[in-house]
């Protein structure tokens, strides 16, 4: 097999860059996707928890609130979130499908 002209290294470089930017960027995305779900799940628990007191929600500034559920997220709260993502994930992906 002849080699390849420089031309063609050169194409073949630029798609493994390419394709590892999107990677990175896809990491990323879902890594910040992650924080999103957990941060929301946790200020719903916390919000609950609340009115379950007989509280009111409204009492509570929102650092308060934000502070409070900072202080809940732990490693179940995070599996929890990412199996939210997954069912979502699986549930537009089957969407899509059908669509299709």
């Amino acid at each position: 097999m002849a080699a390849q002209s420089y031309k063609e290294r050169m194409k073949a470089a630029r798609a493994e860059a390419r394709a590892k930017r999107q990677a990175e960027k896809e990491a990323w995305r879902r890594q910040i996707e992650l924080m999103a779900v957990v941060r929301r799940l946790s200020l719903q628990a916390v919000k609950a928890s609340i009115r379950d007191r007989g509280d009111k929600v409204s009492h509570y500034s929102m650092a308060q609130l934000r502070a409070q559920a900072d202080a809940m997220i732990g490693p179940w709260l995070v599996a929890q979130a990412k199996a939210r993502i997954a069912e979502r994930n699986l549930r537009v992906s089957s969407n899509a499908e059908v669509r299709s």
